[in-house]
């Protein structure tokens, strides 16, 4: 009792309903191309309207072709969806971060940055890595299309409550292992179900020392654990990062606002019904070798060995007992809501300043946003990244899910820093290993798995 989550939720209850169910206020909507489109359609057929116009923000992101040569009208996706989303705007009065309009980019990474995503909120989006939005202490629902459209009619939302579980992490990371290697090693411990039917809160010294990118990564990847909210209680961190947003509070609203943070977040006093510990000094890097993200190992560790992993061996053309590092690769993909973000290119950037992708690799690094994309641009990193033979991409989710109709060819490899390793995710066929940016850059610069 008495969480982050719980504080947020009970503000917002409006009913409390049968069978653990309750009817939430909801704070902000998310619209992208794909789910935003089909709400507005339900809102047409049922001829209802937007109750609080000034709480919903859309951008496209799902069905942008990557690369900036890329025209619209050249994806099929994009030339049939893109101007039925606009229309769908314009018709109800939403406001929309259009194409390479400077709020563009993947809802989850343009929340945050933008402070359209604040403590304490409940924020809606017809997409599963909403969870992302937690990183700066606010409850995000990935929700159905249908949620979107009760969510955008009603401002409200019919929804059953969670356990909550205190994942801490103590200790100090080794080097060069980041937030997506903690996640992945997480998921690797205790399976993707081990979250069903809780809201995760991650604590400790390691996340206090983490930047709010590094958090957006953790929480982003909750969802593969199973649980559908992953939070950070806001700090010091927190605060420092969103009071410099375009849409955060400001002059006699921010004294307000850092006591509104200070009072929501948990504490020593704060009980949760599952807390679990890890250390983060003994997490190397990861990589995963399977089709689910809980198949991950070590990057010096070999392939386990299991019966119900015969799918897994099949599909990715591996063995057990085999080591996974040296594995020979032909793309690499740097981006997507869980890491496209400035800090995580920057430390790309550095990795492969002066060095050459490796001959035959293919490797595509898209920006989570125009503000990443534009800040990049402004300090070389896209500069050092092209001359060493990277795809500097447009904004958007790209490779991640492959909506664009951009896929990697059946059987080819590919080393991602996205969120699922799924049959299929990334193409017909594709051969996907999660990995952390800085693994992944290694990967592009050997031409195998390093």
């Amino acid at each position: 009792m008495n969480t982050l989550f719980d504080r947020i939720w009970d503000m917002h209850v409006v009913e409390k309903m049968e069978e653990g169910q309750y009817l939430l206020a909801i704070d902000r909507i998310f619209l992208h191309d794909l789910c935003g489109t089909f709400s507005f359609q339900m809102l047409d057929d049922k001829e209802k309207n937007v109750l609080r116009r000034g709480a919903v923000y859309s951008t496209p992101d799902h069905t942008l072709p990557s690369r900036k040569e890329s025209k619209i009208e050249d994806c099929e996706i994009s030339r049939t969806l893109l101007p039925k989303f606009r229309k769908g705007c314009k018709k109800y009065g939403i406001h929309l971060f259009d194409l390479d309009e400077k709020n563009q980019g993947i809802v989850h990474i343009i929340g945050p940055e933008s402070g359209l995503s604040l403590p304490g909120m409940t924020i809606v989006c017809g997409d599963s890595h909403t969870c992302t939005h937690g990183a700066i202490g606010a409850i995000g629902m990935g929700v159905g299309t249908s949620e979107v459209y009760h969510a955008l009619a009603t401002s409200c939302l019919i929804v059953k409550k969670p356990k909550t579980m205190k994942i801490e992490l103590k200790g100090k990371y080794r080097k060069n292992v980041s937030a997506m290697d903690v996640i992945l090693y997480i998921i690797s411990q205790v399976g993707i179900d081990f979250g069903c039917g809780y809201a995760v809160e991650y604590m400790g010294e390691a996340v206090t020392k983490m930047s709010v990118d590094e958090r957006c990564t953790l929480c982003n990847l909750t969802i593969e654990l199973g649980a559908e909210y992953g939070m950070v209680s806001p700090d010091e961190t927190t605060i420092e990062y969103l009071l410099s947003k375009e849409y955060a509070p400001k002059g006699e609203n921010v004294e307000k606002f850092v006591s509104y943070c200070n009072e929501i977040a948990s504490d020593e006093n704060s009980i949760f019904d599952k807390e679990i510990v890890f250390d983060v000094s003994v997490i190397e890097r990861q990589i995963s070798w399977g089709i689910n993200p809980g198949q991950t190992i070590g990057i010096d560790a070999i392939i386990p060995a299991h019966e119900q992993f015969t799918k897994a061996y099949e599909y990715m053309g591996v063995e057990p007992g085999q080591p996974v590092k040296g594995l020979p690769i032909e793309y690499v993909f740097i981006g997507s809501c869980s890491n496209g973000r400035l800090a995580y290119l920057k430390e790309v950037a550095d990795t492969v300043k002066g060095r050459k992708v490796a001959e035959g690799v293919t490797a595509l690094v898209v920006p989570g946003s125009v503000k990443v994309m534009e800040e990049a641009e402004k300090m070389g990193i896209a500069k050092i990244l092209t001359e060493a033979g990277f795809i500097w991409g447009r904004p958007g989710c790209s490779l991640c899910v492959g909506s664009n109709g951009e896929v990697i060819p059946n059987g080819k490899r590919c080393v991602s820093t996205t969120n699922r390793n799924f049959i299929g995710r990334q193409g017909r066929g594709a051969r996907t290993h999660l990995a952390s940016p800085y693994t992944a850059a290694q990967a592009a610069l050997y031409g195998k798995i390093m």
